[in-house]
């Protein structure tokens, strides 16, 4: 009697099961009738805008898309769910409206490229660049649609090659992206006590410098030019490590010998989208500036008063060394919370061009804020 009522009860749980999924079917084949209709939608306003002389790409009318589905999704479909599933829409889209060629600092399987994906989805057409000048070469030559660059990362700051680019760069800043960073320690056995040499780049390994003093200390430390470089490195020699994402060791055939060894849980870096667009105001706008200035008393000061004058928030200023100029001259990088468009902005950006001061207005864009990727899985330190 018992086997018998367990048996009746499977049969019912299969039966309920497959009523659910044909429910599911039909959901699905709605759901490619009503994509396929988008998609549709899409061409024509793609040619809409080709004739009309527009560009056919407009990343903020997605950012608008997202905000108003994410505000009435309330929660039920996870944030980091629905935007994955929105990229991909986008993504496929904007292929129908026009080719787009986005250049990453790669191989494939740097931060870069992951930073990429994020934006631009799987439908776009990548090319993977050995630096960040050569990102800058193609878009400037019309060769990418888009560039990705690394511009500033939480634990160690800058990225010198990128503001080198900036102060001659054709191209305009018309985007950004955040991306949380979580680093691993990979190698061929999983084994830390095989590690005899650490190798990344710089950025990564300065992001994870306290934790190889206190577990690895006295291991010789390597610089690549990328993460991804570091982790075909490690694949060739048992004893050498990378510092890569985990997506890094199903590509190159490591094993993760430790996770999540950044110095700080929120080490984020951000990176700049290069193009050709102009982003309309979102009213969260943050707008790049670069500029230089005579080497004379107050100089500097008079020239971050008119931003306090203005009553603009300034999120970042730093100083770089130009390169193309005489020694101990420097070019002044600042962010600026608020469009180009805005009136206080412009103001304040027509007051600052004067005969003392040279300014150079790299982009106003979207800010990005940062969210979990939805390919990122929980992690554990292994100790």
């Amino acid at each position: 009697m018992v086997v018998y009522s367990h048996m009746w009860a499977d049969e019912m749980a299969d039966d309920t099961i497959k009523d659910l999924r044909i429910q599911i079917d039909g959901i699905d084949e709605e759901i490619l009738d009503l994509l396929g209709k988008r998609m549709a939608l899409s061409a024509k306003i793609g040619h809409v805008k080709y004739t009309g002389g527009r560009h056919v790409i407009d990343l903020e009318r997605e950012e608008e898309i997202l905000s108003r589905l994410l505000a009435r999704n309330r929660e039920c479909i996870p944030e980091n769910t629905l935007r994955a599933i929105y990229r991909e829409i986008f993504s496929a889209s904007r292929a129908i409206q026009a080719p787009e060629t986005v250049a990453y600092l790669g191989p494939e399987g740097t931060f870069t490229h992951e930073a990429s994906l994020e934006r631009f989805g799987q439908a776009a057409s990548y090319t993977e660049c050995w630096t960040v000048s050569e990102i800058f070469d193609l878009v400037e030559r019309g060769e990418a649609t888009f560039g990705v660059v690394p511009i500033e990362n939480s634990i160690e700051g800058s990225v010198r090659e990128t503001l080198d680019r900036l102060m001659v760069a054709k191209t305009r800043v018309c985007g950004e992206i955040s991306l949380l960073i979580k680093h691993a320690l990979l190698n061929l056995t999983g084994r830390i006590e095989d590690v005899n040499r650490v190798v990344s780049h710089p950025q990564a390994l300065g992001q994870c410098r306290m934790w190889l003093a206190s577990r690895l200390p006295g291991i010789a430390l390597e610089e690549t030019s990328s993460t991804a470089k570091a982790a075909l490195a490690a694949a060739k020699d048992s004893t050498v490590a990378a510092i890569a994402n985990e997506r890094a060791a199903v590509r190159f055939g490591l094993r993760i010998a430790r996770r999540a060894i950044q110095d700080r849980e929120e080490n984020v870096t951000r990176f700049l989208v290069l193009g050709n667009l102009t982003p309309r105001p979102t009213g969260s706008d943050r707008t790049s500036l670069v500029f230089w200035t005579e080497d004379r008393p107050g100089a500097l000061y008079r020239i971050l008063e008119k931003f306090a004058r203005f009553n603009l928030n300034l999120s970042r200023i730093l100083s770089r060394p130009d390169r193309n100029a005489s020694p101990w001259k420097y070019a002044f990088f600042v962010d600026v919370e608020g469009h180009w468009e805005n009136s206080q902005v412009a103001r304040c950006i027509e007051e600052l061009a004067s005969r003392e001061t040279i300014v150079k207005v790299l982009g106003s864009y979207p800010i990005h804020c940062v969210h979990r990727s939805v390919r990122e899985q929980p992690e554990q330190n292994q100790l």
